[in-house]
């Protein structure tokens, strides 16, 4: 069984912050206007709905989305692990319940924040992930390439400074470990026992950083 772990990208879709982010549809062909078939053009932040976060996004000799290898979007030993995140509040070591596996190749922190998705709360009071997440994360277990979660973005929108520090710590090139790239505004369903496999397919175009992504967990 399949089943989708991100977000459409939609005109309801919330950004991060009090700034609207939305995507512009416009139809160049119509078939109710007589044209032949449906054409549209579309218009979007790549940092908006599900998507992921690259190196590039904080540091030029980072990768982008296009500098990764196909078999590095597929997650063969996915974890989740269950999170209390307060609003506005930074999520710390001291805040893992259980143990991570040493073969995790993808975290994926579940804190139940979607329920909040269509209210301000979602944009402006997100929980956050503290900066030495990141590098004890990147120190302690190497196979890691990817943590995933269902708020906004990793940076809290009350701590937006440490919020930096935080994606610096995760996409630093130059620091111990590989880095992490970070899968922000996850679909997160109530019941992800025997999740086995994450496949997640991001927007590839040359020049930008990041992309907005399609996400799909492979359950027993």
């Amino acid at each position: 069984m399949m089943k989708f772990l991100s977000y459409n990208l939609s005109k309801s879709a919330p950004g991060y912050g009090p700034v609207k982010q939305k995507i512009d549809l416009k139809a160049v062909r119509s078939l109710l206007k007589g044209d032949s078939c449906q054409i549209y053009k579309l218009s979007f932040q790549n940092h908006w709905g599900t998507h992921i976060d690259c190196p590039a996004h904080f540091f030029e000799s980072g990768k982008n989305v296009t500098d990764y290898e196909a078999d590095f979007w597929f997650f063969r030993h996915p974890q989740v692990i269950s999170v209390k995140a307060e609003p506005g509040g930074m999520i710390s070591k001291l805040d893992f319940p259980i143990a991570i596996d040493r073969e995790a190749d993808l975290l994926i922190l579940k804190s139940g924040w979607s329920k909040f998705r269509q209210r301000k709360i979602y944009s402006l009071k997100n929980p956050g992930i503290a900066p030495e997440v990141g590098v004890w994360l990147r120190r302690e277990y190497p196979k890691l390439r990817a943590i995933g979660f269902d708020w906004i973005s990793l940076s809290s929108y009350a701590h937006r400074e440490l919020g930096r520090d935080a994606h610096k710590a995760f996409l630093n090139p130059k620091a111990q470990g590989s880095p992490i790239t970070i899968i922000e505004n996850m679909y997160l369903p109530k019941d992800l026992k025997n999740l086995k496999e994450v496949w997640v397919a991001p927007l590839r175009v040359e020049g930008i950083d990041s992309a907005p992504c399609t996400v799909i967990g492979v359950f027993a």
